[in-house]
């Protein structure tokens, strides 16, 4: 089987024709062939799935991890740095090749070892398309290895970016790329538990997150209040959501176990439409595009807005 622009442009919500050159072009230029498991080999994966469940070997998110990302990053940063500065070594190593992968509540097996970061940049395509073009500048919090900054950078040349993230060496890496790079892209510190209420939004601004806010767990009322206070245009947040998995479903009761063992984000979504209730935010859009690695789903998102 495989995954077609039409396939991208119904897990997107649009028709087909609707889908952008740039994300058509992603989608021709990879190999989205997988194999669905069946029998003994699903039987397999789902085994090695509840055995790393029960292994008490999980760790849970939190402030605690932050020497964990520090090291991470540092080691990205030097892997950046002695490539001679090559983006393609900034890819972060959750996104693991050569893994079964999640796809529409199942398990299959790709053909394409990068099948889970080819699927990946479709999508970002997709989300950067849809929702940041018209912003005038575009802050991503929990920016990692900067490595979503510099696909924005790419895609809209000339927007001004900023990168932010509690690690040292996140920040101090993503304020190379202008130098290295080119790119109209700066870094500074940023803390999901304590924002800094100085650090001011410039107008018209875009607030992204992608499979970073998932690291605050419950604790997200305090990065959800700045950003109603520094009122930018646009909010995308491209996170595990566990508000839209089905219990019901094998696949996704794993995926909420796994979510739950990890302490990942947790009631991020409730709390936005509970806000939207009372006329404070917009939810633009929410959608899961039914795509994940082999523990959980981080390719969720829901766009919003303060009013």
């Amino acid at each position: 089987m495989n995954l077609s622009p039409e396939d991208f442009a119904s897990l997107f919500g649009i028709a087909g024709n609707a889908l952008p050159a740039a994300c058509r072009k992603f989608v021709e230029a990879a190999d989205f062939h997988y194999e669905p498991l069946q029998g003994v080999e699903r039987d397999r994966v789902i085994l090695g799935v509840l055995r790393h469940l029960d292994s008490g070997k999980l760790t849970m998110v939190g402030p605690e991890r932050a020497g964990i990302w520090e090291s991470c990053w540092s080691d990205s940063l030097q892997k950046f740095t002695e490539s001679g500065f090559d983006p393609e070594r900034l890819v972060p190593d959750f996104i693991r090749p050569n893994q079964p992968i999640r796809l529409n509540r199942d398990y299959v097996i790709p053909r394409n070892p990068r099948f889970e970061l080819d699927f990946l940049r479709v999508c970002r395509s997709w989300l950067f398309a849809r929702f940041l073009g018209d912003a005038q500048s575009v802050y991503e919090f929990g920016c990692g290895s900067g490595f979503n900054l510099i696909a924005l950078a790419n895609q809209f040349p000339g927007k001004k970016l900023c990168g932010l993230d509690w690690s040292k060496s996140s920040y101090e890496m993503v304020a190379m790329f202008r130098s290295k790079l080119g790119l109209n892209i700066s870094g500074r510190h940023f803390d999901f538990f304590a924002p800094d209420p100085q650090l001011k939004l410039e107008r018209e601004a875009g607030v992204l997150t992608m499979c970073a806010l998932e690291q605050v767990g419950a604790r997200h009322d305090s990065f959800v209040q700045y950003l109603l206070d520094q009122r930018p245009a646009i909010c995308v947040n491209m996170e595990p959501l566990a508000e839209l998995y089905d219990d019901n479903n094998l696949v996704d009761y794993l995926a909420l176990r796994f979510h739950r063992e990890r302490g990942y984000l947790d009631g991020f979504l409730t709390l936005l439409r509970e806000l939207e209730a009372k006329k404070r935010i917009e939810i633009l859009e929410t959608r899961r595009l039914e795509f994940g690695s082999i523990y959980h789903e981080g390719y969720s998102y829901v766009a919003w807005r303060p009013i």
